[in-house]
């Protein structure tokens, strides 16, 4: 008896190192026999979570924990992927999102909540490893997302990325050349071709809320991070319409949550009407709750400036 206790506590500790599962195999190095893990999933002190993959009772049946009894189930070729991977490297747009997303070279019998997508062009390169996982890397995550989600969604993981500097327009554009045929690259192209004309990324999810909200309307795409001397000093407009003086600011209360901030903010915008720019103001709770109104105002300060032009 006193040798089963012992292969137990080992099952044991191997388990708390893996989110609180283990594989038959790890079960059998530490020394029981098949009947004697037959007899754990009997009893309810061990569940079937995947063929030959078990979590303890008791360890806790979160996300990580199932990420980590699917990749014991697939391994060694398992990698998380697509939205998993996206949420593993931290990207907002899938915050919560709690996808099972996996790339593998082989065909995966189906199972329920795991979304596999399968491939012979992974190369290690584009592998790495979040918080214990092997996962595609920032680069190849962006160009499966490109393949499976909208392009806004795209857009802002791809903005977040840069601004983030989870990778770089160099690096991202070298990845873009080894996948020449792959879903969804033209787009991406098409994106940083546009990043290296100087339309650089968005700050804040706040302002790819923004360009949503203009792309949905159809509303001429404006020029992002446009650099102008107010004042006495250079200034960044959020975005500035080409042809107008109209500018649009995306108003985040996170980046003026203090005085100073305030005041600067103020100064700012003082400098900016006096060289004569018109601007407006985008507040999150406005986009979210009447954005047709911040719309219908934005259109009649361009039609004005349009009519003046004439």
């Amino acid at each position: 008896m006193s040798s089963v206790r012992t292969a137990d506590a080992q099952c044991t500790r191997v388990a708390a190192r893996q989110q609180g599962v283990l594989q038959r195999r790890q079960a059998q190095l530490a020394g029981l026999s098949l009947r004697q893990i037959q007899t754990r999933v009997r009893s309810g002190r061990w569940q079937v979570v995947h063929p030959g993959v078990y979590r303890i009772a008791g360890a806790p049946n979160v996300w990580h924990s199932e990420l980590k009894a699917l990749c014991l189930w697939l391994e060694p070729e398992c990698v998380l992927s697509h939205r998993a991977a996206a949420e593993l490297h931290g990207f907002s747009r899938f915050e919560g999102c709690r996808a099972k997303d996996i790339t593998v070279h082989r065909r995966v019998r189906e199972a329920v909540g795991i979304t596999p997508h399968r491939t012979n062009d992974l190369p290690s390169r584009e592998v790495t490893v979040v918080s214990g996982f092997r996962v595609t890397s920032v680069e190849r995550t962006l160009l499966d997302l490109a393949a499976t989600e909208d392009p806004s969604t795209v857009r802002a993981c791809l903005d977040e990325a840069l601004r983030r500097r989870w990778t770089t327009l160099e690096r991202f554009s070298q990845h873009l050349s080894r996948h020449g045929g792959a879903r969804g690259i033209a787009s991406l192209k098409a994106l940083v071709h546009e990043y290296l004309g100087g339309d650089g990324p968005t700050e804040s999810e706040l302002e790819q809320r923004v360009l949503d909200v203009l792309e949905e309307h159809d509303l001429p795409r404006p020029v992002k991070q446009q650099v102008v001397k107010a004042g006495d000093r250079v200034r960044r407009l959020d975005f500035h319409f080409p042809g107008t003086r109209v500018v649009l600011e995306a108003d985040g209360y996170a980046f003026h949550s203090g005085l100073t901030e305030f005041e600067r903010d103020r100064t700012r915008a003082n400098a900016l009407v006096a060289k004569g720019f018109i601007l407006l103001r985008w507040t999150w709770r406005a986009l979210e709750q009447h954005p047709h109104q911040l719309v219908d105002e934005l259109e009649r300060v361009l039609a004005s400036q349009t009519r003046r032009a004439a």
